[in-house]
């Protein structure tokens, strides 16, 4: 008997169905066909040719790793995610459907954004629940039974006689097509209720007039789903190396402590914390990174102490009431962008103990002058000669927008002001919108070109010791143009109008954070100030 894939035998009669009527019909159409067929080659309709040495690819059940042979996919589980198949069958003595439950609840738990638990693995495999394949088509299941057969023919220790041996592989053959069967049988059901509730969202959408409100916080999410972002942010050594030198400096806070990391990427904040010797780290995400990030703990061995969850931090529970220290690193390009500092105001709130860290513990805002001209010539006099073109109604938006780019130290011309300071342990949510006030005195000479902002970042081990008012490696780490650049570079507010300004003249107004009203992880800033008696102002949008 030829058996045809899960996937392409769902898709053969699912592309014709429309109706509930049809979906039903189709369903009991192929039961009939399973059960007249099964000493014989299935018709198909002929829309498939049949397959013979067929290719299986296998994918991991950590990781996005496919392979075309399952021992190789046993041995990467093993060499990168600490998880050895064969050995966890033989402890657990798991027949072919145990390894079948086995194999779905790994897959669901890394879906799930969980660490698998197998010390619990005999009262989980109680359950059919994870008879249910979690991937279509899983190449895995049904090779199993080659597997444990597999098995049992190279255990030698044991010799049979039969006197037809037929009817060993016959029954093997029988034993794989029940369980195919079975799964089938299973996948079937689901397919059945996602195509209903298809139908009728079909029908729902088509009766709807409203527009459906943008999903800016799955847009958020998603975009730190892939590897690139998370490159770009580890790569920057200030950044990293600001956060592990402050962790490995300070082991005596971590050890035996438990710890929150709130929107743990690739997990990188929670390893720095569990090899200082934390006892617990919980690590929440609500990306799909937070897969890769379990893979990452298996791979180097702390997967004991990091306890990985998904979901939003406005939502989940801990295992624990409070936690001793919570990390994060939240900051966006002019720190308060993509608002994620709200979500650790938030974590602060729910699960951090009366006397534990917030790392980092303070943040802060800082405003400079710069006079020179080269700023405007990229986002500006480009569009004046465009291949012999001029493009000027161009210029209108580059002057709404916030110019993020490396300012060298050599533009910077005021003495820098801080105009915002976040206090971790006990700003609130509503102090991310805010109105300051700020006065630069020009070094030299030169047009007001545009202003200038960045933030620079502090640690410490107490909630309540002295933060200097300069920044060093000591303490934390800046983002502005006296130091190493880093992947936020700097904010460039650029101005229509430039005032020429002589040296220490002073430029004093006030500049405003908001959240976006179409967007609120977009950034609104707005800057009014005076010069020698003349007003003026300019809105931007940082998106």
């Amino acid at each position: 008997m030829l058996v045809k894939p899960m996937a392409c035998y769902f898709e053969i009669w699912t592309r014709k169905v429309t109706t509930i009527e049809d979906f039903s019909l189709a369903i009991a159409n192929r039961f009939k066909q399973m059960g007249s067929h099964s000493d014989s080659e299935v018709d198909w309709d002929n829309e498939e040719e049949v397959w013979e040495d067929e290719v299986h690819e296998f994918c991991c059940l950590f990781c996005d790793s496919t392979f075309t042979c399952l021992k190789d996919l046993w041995s990467h589980c093993k060499e990168a995610h600490n998880f050895d198949f064969y050995q966890v069958k033989q402890q657990n003595n798991l027949d072919f459907y145990a390894c079948i439950k086995l194999v779905n609840y790994i897959r669901s738990q890394v879906k799930e954004g969980k660490t698998p638990d197998l010390d619990k693995l005999s009262d989980i495999l109680r359950s059919d629940e994870y008879m249910i394949s979690v991937l279509p088509d899983d190449s895995v299941l049904f090779s199993l039974g080659d597997e444990l057969d597999s098995d049992f023919e190279d255990d030698n220790t044991l010799e049979i006689e039969v006197e037809n041996p037929a009817d060993v592989s016959k029954d093997a053959e029988i034993k794989k097509l029940k369980l195919q069967n079975q799964l089938l049988i299973s996948q079937l059901e689901e397919i059945r209720k996602d195509k209903m509730n298809e139908l009728t969202s079909q029908t729902t959408d088509q009766l709807s007039v409203t527009p459906k409100k943008a999903d800016n916080d799955s847009y958020y999410f998603e975009s730190y789903a892939g590897n690139d972002i998370h490159f770009l942010m580890l790569n920057d050594s200030v950044r990293t190396e600001g956060y592990r030198d402050f962790v490995y400096h300070n082991k005596h806070i971590f050890a035996g402590k438990t710890v929150l990391d709130v929107g743990c990427g690739t997990g990188i904040l929670s390893m720095f914390c569990a090899k200082a010797g934390a006892k617990k780290v919980y690590a929440v995400d609500n990306s799909d990174i937070i897969q890769m990030a379990i893979s990452n703990a298996f791979e180097n061995g702390l997967a004991d102490q990091i306890t990985f969850i998904r979901g939003k931090i406005e939502d989940i529970s801990l295992p624990v009431g409070k936690v001793d220290i919570i990390i994060s690193e939240w900051m966006g390009y002019a720190l308060t962008f993509e608002s994620m500092i709200d979500s650790v105001l938030v974590a602060r709130d729910r699960f951090l103990a009366p006397s534990g860290i917030m790392a980092p513990s303070e943040t802060r805002l800082v405003l400079t002058a710069t006079t020179n001209t080269e700023l405007l010539e990229e986002p500006i006099d480009f569009w004046s000669d465009v291949y012999g073109f001029k493009m000027n109604g161009m210029k209108d938006a580059s002057y709404k927008g916030v110019s993020v780019q490396v300012v060298p130290q050599t533009y910077v011309n005021a003495k820098p002001v801080v105009f915002a300071r976040f206090n971790m342990h006990t700003c609130k949510v509503q102090d991310v919108s805010f109105t300051s006030p700020f006065s630069l005195i020009i070094d030299n000479e030169g047009p007001l070109c545009a202003f200038t902002l960045w933030f620079d970042t502090y640690f410490t081990t107490k909630r309540t010791q002295p933060i200097p008012e300069a920044i060093d490696e000591a303490c934390g780490f800046t983002t502005g143009p006296q130091g190493t650049p880093t992947h936020w570079k700097q904010c460039v507010l650029l101005l229509r109008n430039r005032p020429f300004l002589q040296k220490g003249t002073r430029v004093e107004g006030t500049i405003s954070f908001s959240k976006n009203k179409k967007n609120n992880r977009d950034l609104d800033i707005s800057v009014h100030w005076n010069v020698n008696g003349k007003a003026d102002s300019q809105s931007y949008v940082l998106n």
